[in-house]
């Protein structure tokens, strides 16, 4: 006999169906029946766990953001024992940023969507935004390691952030045959150390 699951892994369950479905159509073309098939659960169940669409969508951010912060801290856990600090630790944190993050479609494709959600609905824009300063910060204080110049830092964090979220963009946006993304990334990213 199957183990039941727990609420707690069937909120997950539903969260990861809104992931697929969104690779599948946008936010507003996607029905809680659609969320509820794709999760494998009557519908009626979805609203035990959520209020509405919109809470499944604002939970699931808040799942794939806490994801992706849990990647970082493993990945500046590991950089921590293997002592690596300065310009190395902010080298080494951009190719995480390019493989994980930045060069990922499937997770790009879906933020667009969350991205024009945002613009309309400040919910998500809160969530965004602290999201955000939490990366800018947590870069500035890596960068700020090899510069010892905190305003320097941040404005560099804050624009390499913004280029970060411009290139993946351009990654789901724009054909790979109209410049090689990893380059540019890798190249930009290489100038700023070089200004460290």
């Amino acid at each position: 006999m199957p183990r039941k699951k727990n609420p707690e892994e069937k909120k997950i369950q539903i969260l990861e169906a809104l992931n697929q479905c969104l690779h599948e159509k946008p936010f507003d073309k996607t029905s809680i029946k659609d969320i509820a098939r794709v999760a494998g659960v009557n519908h009626g169940l979805l609203h035990y766990y959520f209020k509405n669409k919109e809470d499944i969508l604002t939970q699931y951010i808040e799942y794939v953001i806490d994801h992706y912060k849990s990647l970082f801290n493993d990945w500046m856990i590991s950089q921590q024992t293997q002592n690596i600090g300065g310009k190395k630790l902010v080298e080494d944190f951009f190719g995480f940023m390019n493989t994980r993050i930045t060069l990922n479609k499937k997770l790009s494709k879906v933020f667009i969507e969350i991205w024009a959600i945002a613009a309309y609905n400040a919910d998500i824009r809160t969530i965004l935004q602290q999201a955000y300063q939490e990366w800018i910060s947590a870069l500035s204080e890596m960068l700020n390691t090899a510069t010892n110049d905190p305003a320097a830092a941040w404005k560099t964090s804050a624009a390499t952030v913004a280029f970060l979220e411009g290139m993946a963009l351009f990654s789901i946006i724009l054909t790979p045959d109209t410049f090689d993304f990893n380059q540019v990334l890798t190249g930009f990213q290489k100038k700023i150390i070089e200004t460290l």
